[in-house]
């Protein structure tokens, strides 16, 4: 027998070598390929707080590590089948428990999932395939995380190519180990190719394939051998004893060919040899005619003797079956009417059953309704609540504040509070309206202005005052009287300047002295002064009063060129600033009526 191995790229190579060491030929032809399943973060991190993980298959595992996600230190793991519990060793050094009985309804059977309710479950598989562990876990109540790492995926889009080259092989058996392999093997609209498939012998891993396969695609359950299991041993032995037997039924059939040819052939001789001694008796042939007619004679009165008897015994048979059949008959009534008084029963307790659930539904959907209704009241009372309370604020920065930017922000969040409420679109059309209004306004200076007033304020204490310097006594003449007559008006002088030097001091200056002079007090006061007249001005400008800003301004202008160097370079600095700042606007702009607060109001009417 020669076989076609179908499984993924790199998983039929063992089972090949396997197959030609018992010398049955084979070859090897992919008709899946495995593709990676993008997954998702949230995905990602169901893995760490799963209790129980299950694989499904080898194939399972390995895209699951791929993740490099770890399972949790406290996670049990379990496999379908030992196949995949020895990848799950090698693989994520876990020592996974499995069934002996490799399918789902056999892990399904093991003591450690018989209780799971209120654990989570993280089930790890290929897309699609059976929803039996799924549904099975769900129903106990488990918490079900199903990771979706890897599918299956047909390597062409029809079977043609793959048949004719098998055909052109002389192939007669075909392996299968999913319905997605068969389901792509017979892909196919050619009839020649389904004739030729509908002969072939396919060696399936499990019944439920062997199932689709006879359902889907009329396959007779005599072309189908079920595997002793999945992996590469159990299939290998399968095909191994499926050859054996097909072996011992071409030697019976061969025996008994040779047996059934002696007998003819001793017929053949008899019959050659009968017309030999026929020629011998030639003599006696009168003789044996009529031995031969009386024969016949008593044979045809026994024959027909022997006729009545067995017409006698049919008759008689055929009554006791008439009886068996009535009573047959009678038993199989009285079991249909007890079988419809069951199904009256069944019928009565599915009505009972249907009117009870749909009781209770109504019931559930109708406190569900109730309790739905009394949250939506809440939230909306709470959102009402926060949209009187964003437009009046919005309607304050504006009005009170002129705080534009301030308001447009206020507006915005207002509109997104409001996106999940209905009958909005007449509020969120004025927010709009108003929105576009604020931008257009020009933006106030206040707070630039405020905050150049501040910098002055830092200033202050380092402007250098305006002060005069006393100075120095010059140097007296000698007053010493000289020694010498000739020196007489000189001495003279020097006497009568020592005499008045005691009376009278008199100092002689190159400037006029006029402003008066400034102890430290006086200083700190006039710092004190200049100080007041810049806060003034910022506050007059946070209230919007003209005229005691400019007049603040104007003070602290004179100040400054009174007491104030001038010439320092900080001291004209502030006066050029000062004097920018007088020709700055600080008038209210227009009032903007906002259409916002009549929106919102009549909305929560």
């Amino acid at each position: 027998m020669k076989v076609v191995l179908t499984r993924p790229v790199g998983k039929s190579e063992p089972l090949s070598e396997l197959l030609t060491q018992q010398q049955i030929s084979s070859v090897i032809c992919p008709v899946l390929q495995l593709n990676e399943v993008a997954v998702s973060d949230t995905a990602k991190a169901m893995i760490s707080e799963a209790e129980l993980a299950i694989f499904v298959s080898p194939d399972a595992v390995r895209y699951f590590h791929q993740l490099e996600v770890p399972l949790a230190g406290h996670c049990a793991a379990f496999a379908v089948g030992e196949g995949t519990a020895d990848a799950i060793q090698q693989t994520l050094n876990i020592k996974a428990k499995y069934p002996k009985q490799p399918d789902s309804e056999g892990l399904l059977a093991l003591p450690q999932l018989s209780s799971v309710e209120g654990k989570r479950v993280l089930l790890v598989k290929g897309k699609g395939g059976r929803p039996v562990i799924a549904q099975t876990l769900k129903a106990q109540g488990a918490i079900l995380d199903s990771l979706v790492v890897y599918e299956r995926v047909a390597v062409k889009d029809n079977a043609d190519g793959w048949l004719d080259h098998w055909r052109s092989q002389q192939i007669e058996g075909i392996v299968i180990t999913s319905n997605s392999a068969a389901d792509a093997i017979f892909n196919t609209q050619s009839s020649a190719s389904k004739d030729w498939l509908a002969q072939r012998t396919f060696f399936v891993v499990s019944q439920r394939i062997a199932e689709h396969v006879q359902q889907s695609y009329n396959i007779e359950q005599s072309q189908i051998v079920v595997c002793h299991g999945p992996d590469n041993r159990a299939i290998a032995g399968s095909i191994i004893d499926y050859t054996k037997q097909q072996g011992r039924k071409m030697t019976q059939s061969e025996s008994q060919t040779k047996n059934t040819n002696t007998p003819q052939a001793a017929k053949a001789a008899e019959q050659t040899v009968t017309p030999h001694h026929a020629k011998a008796g030639v003599s006696k042939v009168a003789l044996l005619a009529l031995l031969v007619a009386l024969g016949s004679g008593a044979g045809a009165g026994y024959v027909y003797l022997q006729q009545q008897q067995q017409l006698q015994q049919a008759l008689l048979a055929n009554q006791a079956i008439n009886a068996e059949n009535q009573l047959l008959n009678t038993q199989l009534s009285g079991a249909k009417s007890q079988l419809q008084r069951v199904e009256n029963v069944l019928d009565s307790l599915q009505d009972n059953v249907a009117k009870r659930l749909a009781e209770q539904q109504q019931h559930v959907e109708t406190q569900l309704t109730q309790t739905l209704a009394k949250a939506q009241q809440q939230v909306s009372g709470a959102v009402a609540s926060e949209a009187l309370y964003l437009q009046r604020l919005a309607a304050f920065k504006v009005a009170a504040e002129q705080d534009y930017l301030g308001a447009i922000a206020i507006l915005q969040r207002l509109q997104e509070s409001l996106e999940s409420e209905s009958n909005t679109a007449a509020v969120k059309q004025a927010i709009a309206k108003d929105i576009a209004a604020l931008k257009a306004l020009p933006k106030p200076q206040t707070e630039s202005l405020y905050f150049e007033l501040h910098g002055l304020l830092s200033q202050v204490d380092t402007l250098t005052i305006k002060t005069k310097q006393i100075p120095q006594k010059a140097a007296s003449e000698d007053a010493a009287l000289s020694q010498q007559v000739d020196d007489w008006q000189a001495n003279l002088k020097r006497s009568w300047q020592g005499l008045v030097d005691d009376f009278i001091t008199i100092r002689h200056h190159d400037e006029v002295v006029i402003d008066p002079l400034l102890d430290k007090n006086e200083q700190l006061l006039i710092r004190t002064q200049l100080r007041a007249y810049l806060t003034q001005a910022q506050t007059a400008l946070m209230d919007q009063q003209a005229s005691i800003y400019f007049s603040a301004l104007d003070s602290a202008a004179d100040t400054l060129a009174r007491y104030f160097d001038t010439q320092h370079a900080p001291v004209s600095a502030m006066q050029q600033a000062l004097n920018k700042l007088s020709r700055s606007e600080v008038q209210r702009q227009e009032s903007i009526e906002l259409a916002t607060p009549a929106a919102v109001k009549g909305w929560l009417k």
